[in-house]
């Protein structure tokens, strides 16, 4: 059930009916760092609150709140914006064949009862032929995630709360996005950096505000890696510019030995995207793609993993991951 999130925004090729899960759950695994975002956050959120202890009950507290970020808000992130719930779907109505549906006794096909029996067997073929071989395991995994998702929510403090309601408001944005055949890279990144961060802080301390605004400087950076990989316009100043916002947070927090090795990591990765193409730097939108024939869903697809913005791209996560834990642990 584990989505790869860094997708091109206009570019998703739907695999063979039941193959995404899988397709996904393998590109996830192929890019170690990216999927490790989640986790990492976690601990930046632990670092952050500087009131972790090794101790056996900070330990199992650290243990349900990485279950409930990654398998699962994550799995509902991913599951609910990671799915075509709009175009193929709709695509399938009305059914090629009809469900046979047991008509009631002495019923008259005009009558509400025979109208009901028909709608009811276009819906049942409906199911059996498009929704259940294109949706129904991400519907399963939906409705697993919620069930972890409502146990872990009576064993955590109820300060993580508004997080859930963050999370939430968050996939109903996703969704919107997803329905004009876009992938909502922005959630891509705010859900797990965010809404990570926040969660491993609060699990151990109230959540300040230090804390709240370097998160989200880091979540708009990781929007802006993933736009870079996408091939999208802005992905280079919203990296950069969220590690600068970084940097200019700790310099207010007079942090500025903290704010200095942010600056060092930062040259780290501007070295490496001095490799990248020249046409990457400007700022004129990609070209689309052409415009899908009538009837069928916009053509989104993952990025080649050969694209030299994505090869580039992973190189400098492992910079910009640096960067994080060093202000989380060093920030007070």
């Amino acid at each position: 059930m584990w989505y790869n999130i860094s997708m091109s925004e206009h570019s998703l090729r739907q695999g063979p009916p039941g193959s995404g899960p899988l397709i996904g759950f393998q590109g996830y695994l192929a890019r170690p760092f990216g999927g490790l975002l989640g986790s990492w956050s976690i601990l930046c959120g632990v670092a952050a609150s500087h009131h972790f202890h090794w101790q056996s009950e900070d330990l199992w507290t650290l243990a349900l709140v990485w279950l409930l970020v990654e398998p699962g808000w994550g799995s509902l992130w991913r599951l609910t914006t990671g799915t075509d719930w709009f175009h193929r779907l709709a695509a399938g109505w009305p059914p090629a064949q009809p469900a046979a549906v047991v008509a009631l006794p002495y019923s008259q096909p005009q009558a509400t009862a025979g109208r009901l029996r028909r709608w009811l067997s276009r819906l049942l073929g409906w199911g059996h032929e498009t929704f259940w071989p294109q949706a129904g395991p991400a519907l399963l995994g939906l409705i697993g995630a919620a069930a972890l998702v409502g146990v872990l929510a009576h064993l955590l403090p109820a300060r993580f709360r508004p997080l859930q309601a963050i999370l939430v408001a968050t996939i109903g944005l996703g969704l919107i996005q997803r329905c004009r055949g876009r992938v909502p890279l922005a959630g891509a990144a705010f859900v797990p950096v965010a809404l990570g961060w926040w969660a491993g802080h609060l699990a151990f301390s109230p959540l300040n505000w230090p804390s709240l605004a370097l998160a989200l400087a880091f979540a708009l950076a990781v929007w802006g890696s993933l736009r870079l990989e996408a091939g999208l316009r802005g992905g280079l100043w919203l990296l950069n510019g969220g590690q600068v916002l970084a940097a200019a947070l700790l310099i207010g927090l007079k942090q500025p030995l903290v704010a200095g090795a942010v600056g060092l990591l930062l040259l780290g990765q501007v070295a490496l995207q001095l490799t990248l193409p020249p046409k990457t730097f400007e700022r004129t939108p990609p070209e689309r793609p052409p415009a899908p024939p009538r009837g069928q869903e916009p053509s989104l697809s993952v990025l080649s993993q050969g694209s030299e913005r994505a090869v580039v791209s992973r190189r400098m996560r492992p910079w910009l991951m640096a960067a994080m834990i060093v202000t989380a642990w060093m920030v007070s």
